[in-house]
């Protein structure tokens, strides 16, 4: 078996098609294919099969994947692993974010990056968390930004916690309910609304169906979506009342379209997490940019560009 074979299997396992794969490879067609068939005879197993559209990957096929992927990667680290320790940081570093965090985190972390470390390139993958999360274990990816431990957990992945964000009540003024002190509201009060929440599968909806569960409450949802940007479309529109992140309605709140309510008993909260394998080797340029992206968080709560309250550790996570 040869590296190049993987590398071709990966790349056509990517696309679904053996044309657009010989494309990318700069290959032709015909002798993918036949690499393809070397690789299939040497592991005895059939790793695709065809349809109209393309290609799909067997059972067989999405085991190795993650097998080549890993191989692939660990060759990959060779060069950087043998140089010495204070050589530049070089190589590229692909990143999950849940779209939220992206919209926040990503530009900052890609220019922090480039003015340290400039031989370093950063490819921000955005997806729901468990996506991330499944991505991270398989290897597509080498770094993520994950909500809650539960979202983040899983063998193979090591975990450290940045900072903790509230979770609001939010509508137009006619329809949210009068706050408490403090413009606070019992999260019991939410049997009353009302809401306008992400669907069942969305980490914020674990979040808020468990309190209510431990409320022994009822929520009623007028509308399911999982998008944050039309969760406050609908909100606007005075169709119900939204439950997100602070953050994420600052600027609507400050200009009145929305009044913002903090849930109390309980307080709704999501933690934020740094997420990377701890079962294969971490590159250097990996590690530099995990550094990189708990500093960018911190900045971003200092300067209340991210309204959350930072983790008690003040050490960066170590990753080797």
């Amino acid at each position: 078996m040869e590296l190049r074979q993987l590398r071709y299997f990966i790349a056509t396992a990517e696309d679904l098609s053996f044309s657009r794969a010989a494309r990318r490879l700069r290959l032709a067609q015909p002798a993918l294919s036949q690499q393809i068939k070397h690789l299939e005879e040497e592991l005895e197993a059939r790793l695709f099969t065809r349809n109209s559209r393309g290609v799909q990957l067997t059972a067989a096929g999405e085991r190795l994947l993650a097998q080549a992927r890993a191989i692939v990667e660990q060759v990959a680290l060779l060069p950087a692993a043998v140089k010495d320790d204070d050589s530049e940081v070089h190589g590229e570093v692909r990143i999950g974010l849940p779209g939220t965090v992206s919209e926040v985190l990503a530009v900052p972390l890609i220019t922090a990056c480039r003015a340290r470390h400039p031989h370093v390139r950063i490819k921000v993958v955005e997806a729901m968390s468990g996506y991330i999360r499944d991505w991270l274990i398989g290897g597509g990816i080498d770094l993520a930004v994950l909500y809650s431990s539960a979202e983040a957990a899983a063998d193979g992945l090591a975990m450290h916690q940045v900072l903790t964000e509230e979770v609001c009540l939010f509508a137009v003024p006619a329809l949210i309910p009068p706050g408490g002190p403090g413009g606070t509201l019992p999260f019991a009060a939410l049997s009353a609304l009302q809401l306008i929440l992400p669907g069942r599968a969305h980490g914020l909806r674990e979040l808020v169906e468990r309190a209510a569960d431990g409320a022994g409450i009822s929520l009623s949802v007028a509308f399911e979506i999982d998008s944050y940007g039309q969760i406050k479309e609908l909100a606007a529109q005075g169709l119900g009342c939204g439950l997100l992140p602070r953050r994420t309605v600052q600027r609507e709140a400050a200009g009145g379209q929305f009044d913002v309510r903090q849930i109390v008993d309980p307080v709704l909260k999501r933690k934020i997490f740094l997420v990377w394998p701890d079962r294969r080797p971490v590159a250097r340029a990996t590690a530099a940019v995990s550094t990189l992206a708990w500093e960018t968080l911190r900045a971003l709560v200092a300067s209340g560009r991210w309204s959350a309250t930072l983790s008690e550790s003040e050490a960066a996570p170590a990753i080797r």
